[in-house]
């Protein structure tokens, strides 16, 4: 399964070289950058295992890369504007995604700041609450680049609202799940199968070579 997972990731990286190379010869020229940054981002987990050591699960890569490409096809084939609910769709798989990357980040410093305890329900209620922060941060660039160039990023403001709704939804799903995930294993094994020990190791000695050099 995680194999599929790994082929399908690159299936679809490549998907996105071949959406960049359509538009340089086709002339659509305006999301051909997108295309490049799209593929740059879809990279960061491997640049995050080779150089901080981090393994992310399979799982959450795949994910990663499956919302990057979803987004890039809906630019490049107008499914954004012809699509009823491709908006929607796209803004619960990021918020899903944003949720997933929360969650990490929240266990990995409850595991590792010994002056900072995290009850399992505050978790489920941040991850929620932090998948929304970054809706509206998302919306309010959305408003402001519109403002500022007259596009229609934000076609209404029940377009808007349904954006945050389908926020909510990807970070109750995220939180509902990795809550029974976190009852089922201890938190020790979860950060520990992410190698962060090893990350906060690489780290540290980082930070100390530059003080170092100071």
């Amino acid at each position: 399964m995680k194999e599929r997972l790994r082929l399908a990731s690159r299936a679809m990286q490549a998907g996105i070289i071949g959406l960049a190379i359509s538009g340089v010869f086709t002339g659509e020229l305006t999301y051909v950058p997108a295309a490049v940054v799209v593929l740059m981002m879809s990279e960061l987990p491997s640049l995050v295992r080779r150089d901080l050591k981090i393994v992310l699960p399979v799982e959450l890569n795949f994910m990663i890369v499956l919302t990057l490409f979803v987004h890039i096809v809906g630019s490049f084939s107008g499914f954004y504007d012809n699509i009823p609910g491709w908006d929607h769709l796209t803004h619960a798989m990021s918020a899903s995604l944003i949720a997933a990357l929360g969650l990490i980040v929240v266990v990995t410093i409850d595991k590792y700041a010994e002056s900072i305890y995290l009850p399992r329900m505050f978790l489920a209620v941040f991850i929620v609450m932090w998948t929304l922060a970054v809706g509206v941060i998302w919306e309010l660039m959305e408003y402001l680049v519109d403002s500022a160039t007259g596009s229609h990023l934000q076609y209404s403001l029940d377009d808007t609202m349904r954006d945050l709704m389908f926020d909510t939804i990807g970070g109750l799903l995220v939180a509902s799940g990795g809550a029974y995930y976190l009852s089922h294993t201890s938190m020790d094994h979860f950060v520990e199968g992410l190698q962060m020990s090893t990350a906060r190791e690489k780290v540290g000695a980082m930070i100390e070579s530059r003080r170092n050099r100071q």
